[in-house]
């Protein structure tokens, strides 16, 4: 689906999210010149729940702090600006759906792990490409964080009906992405790439999120596609302990479309198991 036709489909169905005000001056202070680490955590410090989350997130072990930090200015310093924001988008992002924790039939929670996860190492895998990429490694942290929003978009929006989707593709055994375009016309990276849009975030990052399930042409053909694609089927390899064809996701081809060293791939399994054991939501 294209995403005109997707916008489309959207308007009448789902409430589009805004993106949270406080990543929004995070990313003014980030553009500024005249700003630093110490604007930065000072933003951050003025919401004292997301300044909890933010210090529990960079104090997790994903990050290996020396010694922990205890103020969001520590925090921007040690980090650096640039990795403190995509901590913040996290902890913005999460907390604006913390409501839909607890819903029956839709563990939340397990998918901003898988999600968490997903951005780890597509920021991992970004950093050791040697074919030209057009995000950085922050970015390719956001498409991994962002790639399933569609999904907590459409059970905001569509609530029950959306659950039952849910559960009828995993009693029929079809990909959800499938089961959304049969009941609703669109599915959910469709809503993740308008919501991608919305957000101004670069058109890459949008096109990421629209086919990280396929076409295989848009994979083959899109080097930034195929990162996020292949993390995210990483990913779920591991997260179900197939831990042989997790190994097999990065085969010759991709390696060579992407300019990573096959050899490496191992250690890219294991720090997608370590991704996934620390991811703190």
């Amino acid at each position: 689906m294209t995403t005109l036709k997707a916008k489309e489909l959207l308007q009448n169905n789902l409430t589009i999210p805004s993106l949270p005000t406080i990543v929004i001056e995070a990313e003014r202070l980030l553009n500024d010149p005249k700003a630093g680490t110490k604007e930065l955590g000072a933003l951050i410090a003025q919401d004292a729940p997301i300044t909890a989350k933010v210090l529990r997130i960079a104090n997790s072990a994903y990050y290996g702090m020396a010694e922990p930090c205890v103020s969001t200015e520590q925090a921007a310093a040690v980090l650096g600006m640039r990795v403190l924001r995509n901590v913040l988008t996290q902890a913005a992002v999460i907390n604006q759906f913390a409501h839909l924790r607890g819903v029956n039939g839709f563990d939340i929670d397990e998918i901003w792990r898988h999600s968490i996860a997903t951005g780890h190492v597509c920021a991992t895998l970004a950093k050791r490409c040697k074919t030209p990429l057009n995000l950085t490694p922050e970015e390719f942290y956001v498409c991994g964080l962002l790639h399933d929003l569609g999904k907590i978009v459409m059970l905001s929006s569509l609530g029950e009906d959306y659950i039952k989707v849910i559960q009828q593709a995993k009693q029929d055994g079809v990909p959800l992405q499938r089961a959304e375009d049969t009941e609703f016309g669109f599915n959910h990276t469709d809503v993740g790439s308008v919501v991608a849009t919305r957000w101004n975030l670069p058109e890459d990052v949008a096109r990421a999120i629209q086919f990280h399930h396929g076409p295989r042409e848009a994979v083959e053909n899109d080097p930034v596609v195929s990162l996020v694609a292949n993390a995210n089927l990483l990913v779920n390899r591991v997260s179900h302990i197939n831990m042989l064809s997790a190994g097999l996701v990065f085969d010759e081809g991709t390696c060579a479309q992407l300019g990573l060293d096959l050899k490496d791939m191992d250690e890219i399994v294991a720090i997608t198991q370590e991704s996934l054991s620390t991811a703190d939501v």
